[in-house]
């Protein structure tokens, strides 16, 4: 138990670095959340951004840190989720409750925060960090 903890953390620095770096390269301010991930906007949800229970409609492109498109915007096409009821990684069911309908934010997730150790068992690797650039076309409020 104590070796994984211990090799958790160590992926976490790794990828951590990684993101500081590039983001240092870019020369664009990213917002670092609470949640453990960086996002292009200020990071806080508003009165009109979704919550868990919302329909939300978006579009997305992943990436890895060297720039090279894993899924293109083309592959991944429109996404209808409601949050809280569809199987997405954590970070991105948080992040798209950040992001205001018609916006866009460029999203830096450490790999815990998407696909962890397993990967998608197709493009993306285990343990590797991503780069999500998110558009937000609708949100729908679950009026509760």
């Amino acid at each position: 138990m104590e070796f994984s903890q211990n090799l958790n953390k160590q992926i976490l620095e790794e990828d951590n670095q990684l993101i500081e770096n590039y983001i240092d390269s870019l020369g664009r301010k990213f917002t670092k959340t609470s949640y453990g991930f960086w996002i292009s906007n200020s990071g806080n949800p508003t009165a009109t951004t979704a919550n868990t229970g919302d329909l939300v409609q978006f579009t997305s492109q992943i990436s890895r840190f060297d720039n090279e498109i894993v899924y293109s915007e083309e592959e991944t096409g429109t996404q209808s989720v409601l949050l809280g009821k569809t199987d997405i990684p954590r970070g991105v069911h948080i992040a798209l409750q950040l992001i205001e309908k018609g916006d866009s934010a460029t999203v830096l997730f450490p790999s815990f925060m998407v696909y962890g150790s397993f990967g998608d068992q197709n493009k993306i690797f285990g343990n590797e960090p991503l780069i999500y650039k998110i558009h937000m076309l609708n949100i729908k409020k679950n009026n509760r």
